[in-house]
Formats: structure tokens, sequence, C-alpha cells
């Protein structure tokens, strides 16, 4: 499996000119991937402007399920969702490239830019099968949070992180996202935004790692449609190598054993 992921330079609350960026940038390669990933809130950025959420019915999900039909591809990102308009969650969609979908919630609300004063937490983790490999979903605070990702049983095979992490942060990423992988035997994807929004201001920073903590991106850029040299990843998953490690280093059968309490 080939992952392609974004560092997109997210538009403020603008979620056609964010369209329009992504779009120019899948149209620019000639084998996106199999999955092309992109940032937490790509559509607004990291708004608390709930007026801005969707529910399942809203432009921002019919546009990820057209676009993965169109580049045969399957797509990830978060959006602002709205719940029987009441509860608001940061819902990521993994859709698939016939157009259907699954959703994941995230638990951990970042509170100190006030998101848990917005958003409902999630209560569920979320592996999704795609062509033989299992991925787990985490947004951006979740990555800080080993218990809430810890890979029981082999259940997954890769851990993607869709994110909104900060500049001021950045030194954080590289141990967080490599231990995870390491830890839980698994591909570690961790994907960020570039550019600034009216609170923070971004870089170029996602990263891929493989299940013994080595670096495995190949990086590349990509001019979007205003003209941001987009930092754009991507690497291959093989989970035959995953597997062989599995067995010959089974540290996973010697993990303890819990619930996460709600």
């Amino acid at each position: 499996m080939k992952i392609t992921v974004c560092s997109l330079d997210i538009a403020w609350e603008d979620k056609q000119l964010n369209f329009q960026k992504v779009e120019s940038l899948l149209s620019q390669m000639e084998q996106p991937g199999d999955l092309f990933v992109l940032p937490e809130m790509f559509s607004t950025g990291f708004t608390m402007n709930t007026s801005l959420a969707e529910d399942a019915a809203g432009e921002t999900l019919k546009w990820m399920i057209e676009t993965a039909k169109k580049y045969d591809i399957a797509l990830l990102g978060s959006i602002p969702y709205s719940q029987n308009g009441r509860e608001i969650f940061n819902r990521a969609y993994f859709v698939y490239s016939d157009g259907t979908w699954s959703h994941y919630d995230k638990r951990h609300l970042f509170r100190m830019g006030e998101e848990n004063n917005h958003y409902t937490r999630g209560e569920d983790k979320c592996i999704v099968e795609y062509k033989g490999v299992n991925i787990c979903l985490n947004i951006c605070y979740d990555i800080r949070f080993p218990v809430w990702s810890r890979n029981i049983g082999n259940r997954y095979d890769v851990l993607v992180n869709i994110a909104n992490f900060p500049e001021v942060r950045i030194n954080a990423i590289e141990p967080l996202i490599r231990a995870r992988a390491i830890e839980n035997m698994a591909y570690g994807i961790f994907v960020n935004r570039d550019g600034k929004d009216p609170m923070c201001v971004y870089c170029p920073s996602s990263q891929m790692y493989d299940f013994k903590g080595t670096p495995i991106a190949e990086e590349f850029y990509l001019k979007d449609c205003s003209g941001f040299n987009t930092q754009m990843l991507s690497c291959e998953i093989n989970k035959e190598e995953l597997d062989e490690f599995r067995f010959k280093f089974p540290a996973w059968m010697d993990a303890d054993t819990f619930n996460v309490i709600r």
C-alpha cells in the first residue's frame, strides 16, 4: 500500500478554497497512491466557530466522496461535525475509493485551545481495513496519550495521526510519533498542516516511520493553486515485513492488558 500525505496550507474558514488547493495538488500527481491523507480540520482550520460544522450530508464529506471516486483513492481528513444540531465533534472521515466511509471522533480535546468547551469528546477507537491493511485513526492531541493508541493483539498495522501542530511545539512531534510506532510495532504516520491561522504558525513537519522507528518518507513539494509550496510525503506499507518482524520479535505477546475507563 502506498500512502501519500499533504501538509496543506489551510485557508482559514474557507472550505471552497481548501477544496481547490487539494484538488490542484492531486491533479499534479501521476499516482497519488492508495491512501491520501489531509490534516486535521483540513477544510476550515482548527476553528472553534462551530457554526461551520456539518452533518453527513454536508459539502465537505460530499467533496471527499467525489474526490475519492475521481482519483480512485481512499481519503482521510477531519472536519467539525454536527450531530442532530446539538453535539459537535472533531470527526475524521476515512472515505474509501468506492465512496463508502467510516469515521472517528477525536477522543482527547485540546483544552489549551478551548476545544473541550466547544466540541464533544469521542468515546470509541476506530480501526479501518483497507486493501488488507488495518489502520488506526488518531487526531492531533491524541498522540500524547499512548494508552489510547495501544495496539492490543496487533489489531492495527498503521497508526495515522492527523494534526494542526504549531511550530512552537515542533520538537515534540518526532519523539511522540516514533515512540507510538515502536511501542505498538506498527507504522507511524503523522500528518501536519503548514501555513498560519489567527492563533498559530505552522511549518512543514509531517513524518513517517516504520515499525522499528526508522524514517521512511520520500519528500517532495508541489505548488497549490495559491502558489504555496506544499510539503508532500509518501511511503510504502509492507505488511509482509511487518508480520515477519512481529513473528521474530514478539514483544506484543508480553504487553499488559487493560481496559480504558470512559
